[in-house]
């Protein structure tokens, strides 16, 4: 057998294995933490008091699993552009500078968020919403942190497309890759876990409530039809996507903590 295919293929089982063990971890570190040792303690920022079914956890943990064939295709193809020099990768810190390489995460994570606002605009138009499949990742209404990346693996494919592409045109180092991953991992997570940490009147605060949060997602689940950022809420306010009541239920969510205390 040729090599070259074994090679690819071994590369291929690797990103798999090494994506599917991050999400298994993490997201379960995160579960047992949240979920189960300081459930007592942080009921009160639960957004909604019913839990999750346990039958719909591993629903949502079979979707998220199936979807990391995914990096094996990426992955391979990842490689593909860089050994032939096509990807923006550097390994100098002095060739751009510390300064640029703390700065263009936050660049990334606005560049991926506008990625991430179109097509999943485009994933709820009727047009394009049955090939998408999209339909999957919202038979989860009452989300738990398992969510985050329960999609169809075809809008799953469309979705971490955006990482090579990125590669592709902005020079990046790879302590910039890494911080961008653990940052958009951790804000999908939190986004997707059905409590709200962040404080009283966060709506409102100037340039904080440019960022989306649990409750901004939690509508986005309820009402799908708005709320279609994922760390940001930028293109919602241009586009006039904002969920109407998005400033009102998060009153209503603190209100629902002071209560409990």
């Amino acid at each position: 057998m040729d090599p070259d295919l074994w090679f690819y293929g071994l590369l291929a089982i690797s990103a798999i294995v090494l994506a599917s063990g991050r999400y298994t971890v993490m997201v379960g570190i995160y579960h047992l933490l949240v979920y189960k040792i300081f459930k007592t303690r942080l009921k009160k920022y639960k957004i909604k008091a019913e839990f999750p079914a346990k039958k719909t956890v591993l629903e949502e943990a079979k979707w998220a699993l199936l979807n990391k064939v995914n990096f094996g295709i990426i992955g391979i193809g990842t490689y593909i552009l860089y050994k032939e020099g096509q990807l923006k990768v550097y390994h100098n810190l002095d060739e751009y500078g510390l300064l640029y390489a703390i700065l263009i995460v936050p660049v990334t994570l606005f560049l991926l968020d506008t990625y991430f606002f179109w097509i999943h605009y485009f994933m709820h138009h009727p047009r394009f919403a049955k090939k998408s499949n999209h339909k999957i990742h919202h038979l989860f209404t009452n989300v738990s942190p398992w969510s985050a990346f329960s999609v169809h693996p075809i809008e799953g494919f469309i979705e971490i497309l955006s990482r090579p592409l990125l590669l592709m045109f902005i020079p990046l180092h790879p302590y910039s890759i890494l911080a961008f991953l653990l940052i958009t991992f951790g804000l999908n997570v939190m986004g997707h876990s059905g409590y709200e940490f962040f404080p009283k009147n966060y709506p409102r605060i100037p340039l904080l409530n440019l960022g989306s949060c649990s409750t901004f997602h939690f509508l986005h689940h309820r009402d799908s039809c708005y709320n279609f950022s994922l760390f940001l809420n930028i293109w919602d306010r241009i586009m006039g996507t904002m969920h109407p009541e998005y400033e009102d239920f998060y009153d209503e969510v603190m209100s629902n903590r002071e209560i409990s205390r």
